[in-house]
């Protein structure tokens, strides 16, 4: 009867295992078809956002070029029109990065970047917000920071969502960016004097297009997908993205990423064999003859994305 109860109780993990394969497989479909749709759909729209935008900016930049002069009225709107077409135009470039990275799409263009230069650059671009709203800023990055491989222009989006939402959730006080060295890897942090984060959004904070609406943080202009995309980009760099917040007090978020990259090279043959095995060289050469020699060439990619297309 034992016998028989597991010969049932495998039956069933069999079914089950072919039952969860299916639904594996649907869901890989499902991913696929999603990210084929966001591609397609951001393609469409953003051809004629493309247009209404330059067709604005040659109307605010140059609008002699039509004969007479527009109100002041006519510009006010056509402003308005300008920045939420702006707007528009990064939530599809978002939606576009989040659906990438999500299906591993995301390709990564690495080097070895100076974080001191991109931390200028980006406290530069946010530096009109911060005095607009007369906050404190500060630097804090020593100069013997190593240099750290990574994808220049994604690390520098990670920071600007970083550096702009706290820039975005503080009234009064400041924002301090820091950077230092720990271990093996980089870790910067963002630290903000504003309204903080409860303590039951947190574990949410990441997700698309979530926003904490509660509580004295109300919901901002944004579109909720800026975390949820720097966590796929430092996760995609093998590091990790955080966040320490006390309601009132204020938020720190931090992420690191590793100085260089991972070692690729094979593991040795003598990690494969069971520990109670005693491992033998071979004490004479191969008497195996030489094969012919053939011509080989060999293609590094250091961003990965030739690597699907070995297949074919």
């Amino acid at each position: 009867q034992a016998m028989e109860d597991l010969m049932h109780t495998n039956r069933q993990l069999d079914l089950l295992n072919e039952h969860l394969a299916r639904m594996r497989l649907l869901a890989e479909e499902a991913q696929r078809a999603k990210a084929a749709f966001v591609a397609k759909v951001s393609h469409e729209l953003r051809t004629p956002l493309n247009m209404i935008l330059g067709l604005t900016d040659l109307l605010l930049e140059t609008p002699q070029v039509y004969g007479e002069a527009l109100p002041p009225a006519l510009l006010e709107d056509l402003r308005i029109v300008q920045r939420n077409s702006e707007y528009l135009s990064k939530l599809i470039n978002d939606v576009l990065d989040l659906s990438q990275a999500e299906s591993g799409r995301l390709v990564l263009h690495k080097e070895w970047v100076d974080l001191r230069e991109e931390i200028s650059v980006v406290v530069g671009a946010v530096q009109p917000l911060l005095e607009k709203k007369r906050l404190v800023w500060r630097v804090e990055v020593p100069s013997e920071l190593p240099l750290v491989y990574c994808d220049r222009t994604r690390i520098r989006q990670v920071l600007l969502n970083l550096l702009s939402n706290a820039a975005r959730y503080t009234d009064q006080g400041g924002v301090t960016i820091r950077a230092c060295k720990q271990g093996d890897c980089v870790v910067t942090e963002v630290e903000d004097t504003g309204c903080g984060i409860p303590a039951e959004d947190l574990g949410k904070i990441f997700e698309p297009f979530y926003q904490v609406s509660t509580g004295a943080r109300v919901a901002r202009e944004g579109s909720g997908l800026g975390l949820s995309i720097s966590k796929q980009i430092v996760d995609l760099h093998q590091g990790r993205l955080w966040v320490m917040s006390t309601p009132g007090v204020g938020s720190t978020f931090s992420f690191e990423i590793p100085i260089a990259p991972p070692d690729q090279r094979g593991t040795e043959a003598r990690r494969w064999i069971r520990e109670e095995w005693t491992w033998l060289d071979h004490r004479e050469p191969s008497r195996l003859p030489k094969p012919p020699h053939r011509q080989r060439v060999v293609v590094y990619d250091e961003t990965g994305s030739f690597h699907g297309l070995a297949d074919h």
